[in-house]
């Protein structure tokens, strides 16, 4: 008996001592991530004493075999010259996430991989694969942000983090969960047990009218984590309109929250990949930071 409470005190103690890795992906190519993002996962990671590791992701265009390309497209300057866009965009986004790391003594890792455009966000998915969180932006007019950021939250098997292109990062003090009893909101919980533990408030939100729910199932949620040490309570909102993911969004803003946790929800359909109405809201104008799990 002496032996297993040993075990388990050092057990906590490892997890304890535990650094978290956070995982920042840098498009170069066609746009390249913003400086934004950069100062966010910074800070972000200062906020929880995690490590961040930059990965910027360059890429490599196939050139095409065809002398009429060469002759009236120079094509092959062409390739040369945006495979050189990214190379020296790699350089400048890692120097500025190498020097604000410096200043704000965040501990950074950084690397560059080279891929071809056709899996940059495929490979982007197999990098997030390492870390414990990755960080993202969603930028409204720049469509390779949201397919960057729907390639690692399905593909990695990690949660993220999504921050709009408007939002600095901050503490999280107040923590909103999107709930609806679905195994993929019950995986975000449990991913955002760290912030969770840490966050002086939170409030498990639940929609009415969407679809059927348990009755006391947001509120159950709340007892439990009251039970586990947490200052949380239920709350409910209406389903009033077609956009469940700005619905979602604009309450937990309303609430005062400072990130929302969902779990991200999507399924095929035939060939193609279909997002339920809440993820799809959230990639397409996030209003506040996410942490979405699938």
């Amino acid at each position: 008996m002496e032996i297993d409470d040993c075990n388990r005190g050092g057990s906590r103690e490892m997890e304890q001592d535990m650094t978290a890795q956070y995982f920042l992906p840098l498009a170069t190519y066609p746009d390249a991530s913003s400086g934004l993002i950069i100062s966010n996962a910074v800070t972000f990671a200062g906020y929880y004493s995690a490590h961040l590791h930059a990965c910027a992701l360059t890429v490599a265009i196939p050139h095409i075999p065809n002398a009429w390309s060469s002759l009236l497209l120079d094509t092959p300057k062409m390739i040369e010259h945006a495979e050189t866009v990214s190379r020296d965009r790699a350089a400048t986004l890692v120097s500025s996430a190498t020097n604000l790391a410096a200043s704000a003594e965040v501990e950074l890792s950084s690397r560059t991989v080279k891929t071809t455009l056709p899996l940059l966000h495929d490979t982007a998915a197999t990098e997030a694969r390492f870390f414990d969180l990755a960080i993202l932006e969603c930028i409204a007019d720049v469509p390779d942000t949201r397919i960057v950021s729907e390639a690692i939250i399905f593909g990695s098997g990690r949660p993220a983090i999504i921050f709009p292109n408007k939002a600095l990062a901050g503490p999280i003090d107040h923590l909103v969960i999107a709930w609806d009893g679905s195994r993929a909101a019950a995986r975000a919980v449990n991913d955002a047990k760290p912030f969770i533990r840490k966050a002086k408030r939170v409030s498990v939100l639940s929609l009415t009218g969407e679809k059927p729910l348990p009755e006391p199932s947001g509120a159950h949620l709340a007892e439990i984590l009251v039970a586990s040490g947490v200052n949380a309570s239920a709350t409910t909102a209406r389903f009033t309109s077609s956009s469940i993911g700005q619905i979602i969004q604009q309450t937990a803003l309303e609430l005062s929250a400072d990130m929302l946790v969902m779990g991200g929800f999507g399924h095929t359909r035939l060939r193609d990949f279909v997002l339920g109405g809440a993820t799809d809201g959230v990639l397409h104008e996030p209003l506040l930071p996410v942490l979405m799990s699938h």
